[in-house]
């Protein structure tokens, strides 16, 4: 074995020692599959049928704003990819794609608040959905 992996796996024992690691890393590969279903649904419906995503967040929607909502459609396409296949990693990764989606998550959510445009049912829908999964990842990482 390496020298990388064996530092690799220490760090992960040395998690595990702090907590029950598994219940953990399980809640949080189960918060990834379910936040990569929400992103694949959308991304299909950014990519499309964009008119009708900006209209339902209260965008005021053109063929530019058409292309730009596709190119985020293709990109959440390949986070929901992501997501799902970091779903089988080691603990450690678990644990650090939870960090970095608490970000991403975060940045989503600001973004959704302030975005210019009307308030709609679907926007406050999405805002609660982007807080659900923050508040989820935040829960899993702090739990013991």
């Amino acid at each position: 074995m390496s020298g990388a992996s064996m530092e690799f796996n220490n760090s992960e024992s040395e998690l595990d020692d702090h907590g029950d690691g598994r219940s953990q890393a399980k809640l949080i590969r189960g918060i990834l599959g379910a936040g990569s279903l929400v992103f694949l649904i959308s991304s299909v419906v950014l990519i499309i049928l964009p008119t009708y995503f900006g209209d339902l967040l209260g965008l005021t929607t053109s063929e530019t704003s058409d292309w730009a909502l596709r190119m985020m459609g293709a990109t959440l396409l390949a986070l929901s990819g992501q997501m799902w296949l970091v779903r089988s990693a080691p603990e450690i990764t678990i644990r650090r794609s939870a960090a970095v989606m608490i970000v991403a998550g975060g940045a989503m959510t600001l973004f959704t608040v302030l975005m210019p445009a009307d308030w709609t049912i679907a926007r406050f829908a999405y805002l609660g959905i982007g807080l659900g999964f923050l508040t989820a990842y935040l829960v899993a990482l702090i739990r013991r």
